[in-house]
Parts: C-alpha cells; structure tokens; sequence
C-alpha cells in the first residue's frame, strides 16, 4: 500500500511539476479588410477579417512568430461603441488556439482562450488586449499594432 500511495504521489507531483504555464506578451500588426455602414453622429458598425502576426516581446516566448486570423465587429450608438471577436491563433508547431474579446470600443479589451487543438486542446488562460490603427497604404486596407498580454496554462 505504501508504494501505491507514493507512486500516485509521484504521478501527481510529475503532472504538476511538467504543466506548461506562463506568461504571454506578444505584438504585432493586423492587416485586413473591414466593412462599415452608419451616420456622421456616431451611430455605425464596423465588420473586419484579417491576420496578425505576433512576437513574444519582453523574455516571453509563448505564441512567438504565431499566425493569427481575426474576425470581429464594432457596433456604436451615439459614439459609444463595444467591440467583439474570436482569433485563432495558429503556432508554428501547426496546433491552435481560438480565442475570444470583448470590450468597449477604443479601450483596453480582455479575451480568453476558449478551445485549442493539439497541445494546446486544454489551454486556459486569457488578459488584455490593446490596439493602434494607423493609416495603411493601400486603399480598402485596415492595419493596427496591437498588443497582447496575459496568462495561459496547458493543462
């Protein structure tokens, strides 16, 4: 009985001790195409699909050199306007992260990880994101720098 117990003592502290978790920061910049229809007094939504291309920045690594494919809208009444989507993010490894958020419309907004594939078909984790649009240099095109940080655990 005393070495069942100390194998199931070994078996847990090994899963715990091996688990992959961790901090996330990441940038990169969107580039994509958007759809609008609304008025001049701020009553508008916006649809936009397009990718990201992400770099761990700051001594993290997680999701480095990731490929990411975002859909999301905006929708304002009266100028105030909230701001939805889902990204998956596919790592080099080839497996996949979709993740989810929300927030008000040009402000920090939070997302989470909501399903993964491969090694990470049990991620969890989530925190803010943060974005800049810019002026792009073909006509029809959306760009921004956004920025990621947060938290993840593959377990």
């Amino acid at each position: 009985m005393k070495n069942f117990f100390l194998t199931v003592l070994f078996v847990l502290i090994s899963s715990i001790s091996f688990a992959e978790q961790g901090e996330i920061k990441q940038h990169g910049i969107f580039t994509g195409q958007s759809k609008i229809i609304g008025d001049d007094k701020g009553n508008f939504t916006v649809t936009y699909d397009g990718v990201i291309g992400l770099i761990a920045i700051d001594g993290t690594t997680f999701g480095d050199k990731t490929s990411s494919h975002c859909l999301g809208s905006i929708v304002s009444i009266g100028g105030k306007g909230f701001e939805s989507g889902t990204c998956i993010n596919k790592f080099e490894d080839g497996g996949t992260a979709t993740i989810h958020y929300e927030g008000e419309f040009g402000k920090e907004s939070k997302w989470k990880y909501v399903s993964g594939t491969g090694k990470y078909a049990n991620i969890s984790g989530g925190g803010t994101s943060s974005y800049k649009p810019f002026n792009s240099a073909k006509d029809g095109v959306v760009q921004s720098f956004n920025e990621f940080s947060g938290t993840y655990n593959l377990n």
